[in-house]
């Protein structure tokens, strides 16, 4: 009796134990998931593209007058300041036409004072009618003559001069120099390019951009610039200058070009860069980006698992259908179905079902 009793209360205990964790899943044997937390955005894609650094103002410079390099007073990289001598070339055929011209406007100098005083004696006898007025007439057109003589060695010395000044090449601007093109001993005519100054006040990056999708760049839009050659990965916020509206034929892309809002000393002309640009959503409606590998698909179409209903990091899965747009850098649009805040599942999509109890791992 007391063995039966025994195997009786056994009997309930297990029953009890059985019935009363039925309805509960042990805490330990709820399966780890993880998610993310969407939020809604504009940003729709983003793409970048390579470009060289340039300066918006690059100034070519060349002689205006032929000559032998005498020398060269900077290298490619070195500053330099407005009015600096870069380059200069032998001056001593120069200096002798300024000579030669000065002695001949002495000459003709001495010519007009002779022809004016000329001039004021016969027009004293003139008056006098001591002289006659073809001979009057004669002493005026010499003075005149011997005048326009004067006024055109006096431009000739001028000209010389400068011919005499320009054999000093000077820096426009100020800038960096980009090239140097002659070396000392080298003949150089006018008109030839001989170096160039880089302004570095403002730095623009020209990208080339795909026709498909030069519609989303517009003037004055913001994109972000970042430089190889600088060790620490900054980026410089920069706005579109340039759009062209004409492709270029070998590769069917069109020129757009950024200015950095803000420059620094470390960046020069000639730098590779990195130029990104966010498009943004056009649309009225919230739109959402997602892993692609988030994304599932079934006879009914896209869907995603979320987590809901979350207490103490416990959830239940809930399937969401939803609609998808462009696939992107960053995964794929979702443009209907999802919310915000939505706890989404990007890891183990195939091992759980929907009303399933799951642990949260954000």
């Amino acid at each position: 009796m007391i063995k039966n009793l025994a195997t009786l209360f056994l009997l309930l205990f297990v029953g009890i134990l059985f019935f009363g964790c039925s309805d509960e899943e042990p805490e330990q044997n709820i399966r780890p998931v993880r998610t993310i937390v969407v939020v809604p955005t504009n940003a729709i894609a983003k793409y970048t593209f390579n470009g060289i650094a340039r300066s918006d103002i690059a100034a070519k410079l060349s002689f205006r007058v032929n000559g032998t390099v005498k020398k060269v007073y900077v290298r490619a990289g070195q500053k330099v300041k407005k009015g600096n001598i870069i380059i200069e070339l032998d001056n001593s055929y120069f200096k002798l036409k300024v000579n030669e011209v000065r002695a001949s406007l002495k000459e003709a100098e001495a010519r007009l004072a002779n022809a004016k005083n000329y001039y004021a004696r016969i027009k004293q006898l003139y008056v006098n009618r001591s002289s006659s007025l073809s001979e009057l007439d004669n002493a005026r057109t010499s003075k005149e003559s011997a005048y326009a003589n004067y006024k055109a060695m006096k431009n000739r010395l001028e000209q010389a001069k400068l011919q005499l000044e320009f054999t000093k090449l000077k820096a426009p601007i100020s800038g960096v120099v980009s090239e140097i093109m002659v070396h000392k001993g080298e003949n150089v005519s006018s008109g030839m390019p001989v170096a160039t100054i880089s302004s570095t006040r403002n730095i623009e990056v020209p990208v080339s951009v795909p026709g498909s999708l030069i519609d989303n760049i517009k003037l004055g839009q913001t994109a972000w610039v970042k430089f190889d050659a600088l060790k620490k990965k900054k980026r410089y916020k920069a706005k579109v200058v340039e759009v062209s509206t004409t492709s270029n034929i070998r590769t069917t892309t069109f020129p757009v070009v950024v200015r950095l809002l803000k420059n620094s000393k470390k960046i020069r002309p000639g730098m590779s860069a990195t130029v990104e640009f966010t498009f943004h959503n056009s649309e009225d409606h919230k739109i959402f980006i997602v892993p692609i590998y988030a994304l599932l698909e079934d006879a009914k179409g896209n869907y995603l698992y979320v987590v809901e209903n979350i207490q103490n990091g416990i959830g239940v899965i809930k399937r969401v259908d939803v609609k998808r747009g462009k696939l992107i850098a960053d995964g794929v649009v979702i443009t209907q179905g999802l919310y915000e805040n939505a706890h989404v599942l990007t890891a183990g999509m195939h091992k759980v079902q929907e009303n399933q109890k799951v642990r949260v791992q954000e």
